[in-house]
């Protein structure tokens, strides 16, 4: 019996050893799985951001290469300089107009592809076409619908709908930032719309079935149930999508090159004028700096909205 018992024992004790091992083997295959990704993203996003912060603390010779230590003379110079707040007052009206448009029209697209209409499923796929074209592709073209002589623009505007006699100017100083707000509401519509529809389809029917029997109107349904159960993938996606137009470059620079007169010039361009055109790197990474506090700041803003509108649905 004793002797059973010791078995058992040690039959006992030897299990969790091997599983241990065992353990300690996943582990270990599951580190060097990721081990390559990690050294990737270390490569391409760590260490020249380690490199931009360095250099904004010195003044570059782009010819020479040679390295001057000015300390936070750099961040000093933004801080004071009238074209970086112009460039960040605009990037201010870029975003703003960028989100707004989108947040709402791609809701708006989201309740109808929800809806059962008829082709719905080839319109839905046909919705994420523009999502898919190149950001340059995408500028051509709409700078062929906005052309003053040729574009479908004014020609709908002035022949069709009759609302103006002469053509309008869509990249005079005027008008240049609304057209480049709708270029990037074309692109990124789906963006919002499919994400949005997704949060949808998770949607309980029975809380508007409910509702109907309360007597309440479309209005109502969608202030109270819907909007409130989309919310939380509206706020990640205006955190996302606020991070990425607030550092936007292609849909900004391609149709106009930051023109005319700067009308157009947002931070990430001015940041290209500066290092490129200037050829002062240590400045421009400075702006870099200055410009990644700011999106970090307003980042934890939305992430506090978006965890009370996740405490709301509780």
């Amino acid at each position: 019996m004793t002797t059973t018992e010791a078995g058992t024992t040690k039959a006992g004790g030897a299990a969790p050893t091997r599983k241990a091992a065992w353990r300690r083997s996943d582990n270990t295959f599951a580190i060097l799985m990721i081990l390559p990704a990690v050294l990737v993203l270390v490569a391409v996003m760590v260490y020249p951001a380690i490199v931009a912060f360095e250099s904004s603390f010195y003044r570059i010779n782009t010819v020479t290469r040679a390295e001057t230590y000015v300390g936070l003379r750099n961040y000093i110079r933004v801080l004071e300089s009238p074209q970086f707040w112009d460039a960040f007052r605009r990037s201010l009206i870029w975003t703003a107009g960028a989100m707004t448009t989108q947040m709402i029209c791609g809701i708006g697209l989201a309740l109808i592809l929800h809806k059962q209409i008829r082709g719905r499923s080839f319109v839905r796929g046909l919705v994420l076409f523009p999502y898919l074209v190149p950001a340059i592709v995408a500028v051509l073209v709409w700078r062929w619908i906005f052309s003053d002589t040729v574009g479908i623009a004014n020609w709908l505007i002035m022949d069709v709908l009759h609302l103006s006699s002469r053509p309008i100017g869509w990249f005079d100083p005027n008008w240049v930032m609304m057209s480049v707000v709708i270029m990037s509401l074309w692109k990124y519509l789906p963006y919002w719309a499919l994400f949005v529809l997704a949060r949808l389809q998770t949607l309980p029917t029975e809380l508007h079935e409910a509702a109907e029997i309360d007597g309440a109107t479309r209005w109502q349904k969608f202030r109270y149930i819907t909007l409130p159960w989309i919310m939380p993938v509206v706020i990640v996606l205006l955190v996302l999508r606020t991070i990425w137009a607030f550092n936007e470059f292609d849909m900004v620079y391609l149709p106009a090159g930051g023109g005319p007169l700067g009308t157009t010039t947002t931070v990430p361009v001015y940041i290209r004028s500066v290092a490129f055109e200037l050829g002062d790197i240590g400045h421009a990474a400075a702006v870099a700096m200055v410009m990644l506090v700011m999106v970090a700041v307003l980042t934890n803003v939305y992430f506090w909205v978006y965890r009370r509108a996740e405490r709301s649905l509780n």
